[in-house]
């Protein structure tokens, strides 16, 4: 494979996946919906499965923070690529702030399918697995 292509591959997941924790805990839904291809799907264990912008919009409305939450993402591996498709898997830690300080609240996984989508790199299926 061209090292240039896997670069600008690289590059472009991993801005995706760092944007992605941002709006979340920003609670910036919209900008969220937009790091999805237009018929995108997030499949949240425990939650469900959104498909397509409103419903992954109308899905994720309900879990705007109302308090300063951290969601740090590591140890990603990018799996597979081409100029168009990636699957990275990632490793999550959900951090919440209350009255105590900051406190872990889960871990889990992303597996992510992302497909260059309009000049940038989309989501076009986020699966969200959490450990025990």
């Amino acid at each position: 494979m061209n090292p240039s292509i896997e670069a600008s591959v690289a590059a472009g997941v991993h801005a995706a996946i760092a944007a992605y924790a941002h709006a979340l805990d920003a609670g910036h839904i919209d900008d969220l919906v937009e790091l999805f291809c237009p018929d995108g799907v997030a499949e949240i264990a425990g939650a469900g499965t959104f498909e397509g912008h409103d419903d992954i919009r109308a899905g994720y409305s309900g879990w705007v923070p109302t308090a300063p939450q951290l969601h740090l993402v590591a140890n990603t591996v990018i799996t597979s690529w081409t100029e168009d498709e990636a699957t990275a898997t990632s490793n999550l830690a959900f951090f919440h702030r209350g009255e105590p300080g900051w406190a872990v609240q889960l871990v889990g996984r992303y597996d992510d399918t992302l497909h260059r989508h309009g000049g940038a790199w989309r989501f076009q299926r986020r699966v969200t697995t959490f450990l025990p």
